[in-house]
């Protein structure tokens, strides 16, 4: 497949996609299932209980230290779009294998976010560089890295057969 036709087999389904993440409740049912996941594996790993929203974002608590998660819920899962975007105009798949691979890149990319909507507390409670870096980098994997990151590890079988420069020698 030519670079040119995968990339307007891409754009083809993001737009698609991003459309319909738009048109339904998507966003909001992703949301609601991260704040569950979230508050029901942070205390067990780090003592904090996740509160719901009184004032539009929902804050870890922990005695008497409070901290707001002030995560755009909808700018983290949207994620997900290119994710399958790319899974989508990758050449070679067989339709089975597609379907796992897609469904195993939502598993990790769900696990992805909730990690880090789960060390959300530890990363702000402590206001220094070492958390600002730290925050910033899991922002970045989550919003960015994830998608192109998961895609080539489950997809790299065919894009090895696809691709001249991954093929074994």
């Amino acid at each position: 497949m030519s670079k040119l036709r995968f990339l307007a087999r891409f754009l083809l389904c993001f737009a698609a996609l991003l459309a319909l993440w738009n048109a339904t409740p998507a966003s909001s049912l992703y949301r609601d299932a991260l704040l569950a996941a979230a508050a029901a594996a942070g205390p067990a790993l780090h003592g904090w209980i996740l509160e719901p929203a009184a004032d539009g974002f929902p804050r870890w608590v922990r005695d008497t230290a409070a901290v707001d998660l002030r995560i755009q819920f909808d700018a983290l899962a949207v994620g997900i779009v290119p994710l399958l975007s790319l899974i989508a105009a990758t050449p070679g798949i067989a339709p089975r294998r597609r379907l796992r691979i897609t469904a195993a890149a939502l598993v990790l990319f769900f696990a992805i976010d909730v990690l880090i909507v789960v060390l959300f507390p530890l990363l702000v409670h402590h206001d220094n560089a070492a958390t600002d870096i730290g925050g910033t980098f899991l922002g970045m994997i989550g919003f960015v890295g994830a998608p192109a990151i998961l895609w080539f590890a489950l997809a790299f079988p065919e894009l090895r057969a696809a691709l001249p420069g991954l093929r074994r020698r």
